[in-house]
């Protein structure tokens, strides 16, 4: 499936050792980096794939985008593991989360992953499902999680992911709307650039507790087995999860309009 201009993009959510699907183990992640940089990957944030897009500088033959989602405290280990390889990332921060929840990244900390050089966007308020908002309560959770963390930062943020994955047409084009540029997904396949023109969506795959090597591997490289058990496990997850998604203010019925990429957590 790889071609030379193919590329994957990591997400992670916790370093840890409780055992929870989505928390990496320490030591896989740094078999997982020393993977990338002994195999010569250019590793690269939401900021460095934008500013390639933009000058048309294209993409190395190896290369590989990587991004933390929730902004847990685990974060900040994270940061200094990618530092030893000299390794760009994104975090993307609940704002909730860090304003009112133990074990999440507080506002020092967060200043401090942008001036270690690493890029910033936002994953929500609240973290609710967007696609299954009402558009007006969609808009609030993209505008003033960007505004939050604009005050934080005292910059433009121009980057989002989407809480648990769950995003289709009409959500996307808010996030344009509210001048997001790059918008992280949990659409589990390789990103082709030619194809990408921004503002756009960005394919991600969120690394879990049980894969091997072998399967970061295949990641990385675009094995087609890889990518195609994935889809074909997130779509025979899809309709059992929409079954059991709530129905209420907050979470409605979901748009019409064709999900980009099945909702996998």
């Amino acid at each position: 499936m790889n071609t030379k201009s193919q590329f994957a993009c990591l997400a992670y959510h916790v370093i840890g050792e409780r055992g929870n699907q989505y928390e990496v183990s320490a030591g896989q992640l740094h078999a997982q980096l020393a993977f990338l940089n002994e195999e010569g990957y250019v590793v690269e944030g939401f900021e460095q794939l934008e500013a390639r897009l933009r000058s048309g500088r294209g993409i190395p033959a190896r290369y590989v985008l990587l991004s933390a989602d929730d902004g847990h405290q685990s974060a900040m280990g994270l940061a200094d593991a990618l530092e030893k390889y000299t390794f760009r990332a994104t975090f993307f921060l609940t704002r909730d989360f860090s304003l009112k929840r133990h074990g999440f990244l507080p506002l020092p900390e967060i200043r401090e992953l942008r001036r270690r050089g690493f890029s910033l966007g936002t994953h929500g308020t609240t973290h609710r499902a967007l696609a299954f908002l009402p558009e007006d309560c969609c808009i609030v959770e993209l505008k003033e999680a960007r505004e939050w963390l604009e005050d934080v930062l005292g910059e433009q943020v121009r980057y989002m992911s989407s809480p648990g994955g769950f995003i289709n047409r009409r959500v996307a084009k808010l996030t344009y709307k509210q001048g997001y540029v790059l918008t992280g997904t949990c659409n589990e396949w390789v990103n082709s650039p030619e194809t990408m023109a921004l503002p756009c969506t960005v394919n991600r795959v969120s690394v879990r507790r049980h894969f091997s090597l072998k399967s970061f591997r295949h990641i990385v490289e675009g094995h087609p087995g890889f990518y195609t058990w994935r889809q074909v496990r997130a779509l025979s997850l899809w309709v059992p999860k929409q079954l059991l998604r709530p129905t209420s203010t907050e979470h409605v019925a979901l748009d019409p309009q064709t999900a980009i990429g099945p909702a996998i957590r």
